[in-house]
């Protein structure tokens, strides 16, 4: 591992290892990524093996346990999935998405890092037995259906990647699981989808959730496996179907183990549930529980929301299709009552990846935004979700929000969903 910093006063710093030496070892171990260097080097006593032009040499630092040892190591380089899913986003992306959008990422490392789903194929026995020695864990894992051969029709691995011995290795060493179900209707669902939740019950606790997704379509898929999306009436079937089978997946200490995404709900035109079955919200960001979590810190926020705006002042609100009537609903009444505020909340279609079948907040393009907030008429600010751009504040079709603003003139502002946080600056 090269090493690309030295953090001052440090005992690194000290023993004069330098910027482009490269990291070899700690203690006997060999150093491939950050994650091997932070678990190895909290040890006290260090005997540290570099090479510089060539040259290996030998270092031996001793520290306390929570001092730092000061090396800074080069990012690690992601490794790609080994599937090719009949559903996977990155074969029905349309040209100009995003660099990391067409990548398959499959690396165990970022799902602990980050609360990536994998599919753990590309594991063998020495990445399981590296996770278990640094207790990398919770692990998030991808497992769709535990049936081999539908596995093999689904994930296009070509033979049995043995997923249950796996993660129950996992599991009987205390590493704990996250699991999501992508359900296509016709190929993971009725029976076979019973079984999979089956397999996944009998692993609790170490499985600490199972979490069932529907699947997402773009319009491009072109020489892609036949697929169905979820219609408002096939939502409703799988949803009275499911609720009546629930009780069998019962786990103690559990409050619901399996649970729906919001998308399913929405998308049926249900009532989103309450409080009673999201337990911890643990899966939140996995959109189990966003609506609820979000309507609950509204509700919560509306005693200090402000009565008044300062001056008469106009704010708009981007938001995905599907989203649009539960944020309408939750949030008019209270926002109608707030002096000196103009609001209008607009729904985009996402026409660039499909108006029919990609209707989620989260997806939606810069272009669909410029393109439908053109026509809003006057306003003082356009208000975006955070979940339309990555952490690098890069939407979908590789724009930034200042893209967006100067496209529109705007000004356009990235909100991370606290209404209080929004109105106070024009308070």
């Amino acid at each position: 591992m090269n090493i690309v910093a030295i953090t001052p006063k440090t005992p690194a710093e000290a023993m004069g290892i330098q910027v482009g030496d490269q990291l070899l070892s700690i203690n006997g171990r060999n150093i491939s990524d950050e994650i091997d260097y932070a678990f190895y080097a909290a040890d006290e006593d260090l005997e540290i093996l570099i090479t510089r032009l060539g040259i290996s040499q030998t270092i031996n630092i001793s520290k306390s346990l929570d001092e730092e040892l000061g090396i800074v190591v080069e990012p690690m380089k992601i490794r790609s999935c080994a599937n090719n899913c009949v559903f996977c986003f990155a074969h029905q992306n349309p040209p100009g998405v995003r660099e990391a959008l067409n990548f398959k990422d499959g690396d165990f490392r970022f799902s602990f890092l980050h609360g990536h789903y994998i599919t753990m194929t590309n594991m063998g026995p020495r990445q399981l037995e590296r996770v278990v020695e640094q207790q990398l864990s919770p692990l998030y894992i991808s497992v769709h259906v535990t049936d081999p051969e539908t596995r093999k029709k689904m994930l296009l691995y070509g033979k049995d990647d043995h997923i249950l011995d796996k993660m129950g290795f996992l599991t009987n060493n205390g590493i704990k699981l996250h699991t999501q179900i992508v359900l296509c209707p016709g190929w993971n669902d009725g029976d076979i989808l019973l079984n999979t939740i089956k397999d996944l019950v009998a692993m609790a606790p170490g499985v600490q959730s199972v979490s069932i997704v529907p699947v997402g379509l773009t319009k491009y898929r072109e020489n892609e496996p036949d697929l169905a999306s979820y219609t408002p009436e096939t939502a409703r079937e799988f949803i009275k179907w499911f609720e009546g089978k629930q009780t069998d997946f019962n786990v103690p200490d559990f409050e619901n183990f399996v649970l729906l995404s919001d998308e399913f709900f929405i998308l049926a035109d249900l009532p989103i549930p309450g409080d009673d079955y999201y337990g911890d919200f643990s899966m939140v960001e996995n959109g189990v529980g966003q609506c609820r979590d979000f309507a609950n810190r509204f509700n919560a926020s509306i005693p200090m929301l402000p009565a008044s705006l300062k001056k008469p002042t106009r704010l708009v609100f981007a938001t995905g299709l599907l989203g649009y009537p539960f944020l309408k609903e939750t949030i008019g009444e209270t926002l109608d009552g707030v002096e000196n505020l103009d609001y209008e909340i607009v729904p985009i279609t996402n026409e660039w990846l499909g108006a029919d079948t990609v209707t989620v907040t989260g997806l939606v393009p810069a272009r669909d935004l410029v393109t439908q907030l053109k026509s809003i008429g006057t306003a003082d600010a356009i208000y975006l979700s955070y979940r339309m751009f990555s952490e690098d504040g890069i939407t979908l079709d590789d724009h930034t929000r200042e893209d967006i603003e100067n496209k529109l003139g705007v000004p356009v502002y990235i909100h991370h969903e606290d209404m209080l946080e929004i109105l106070s600056p024009w308070s």
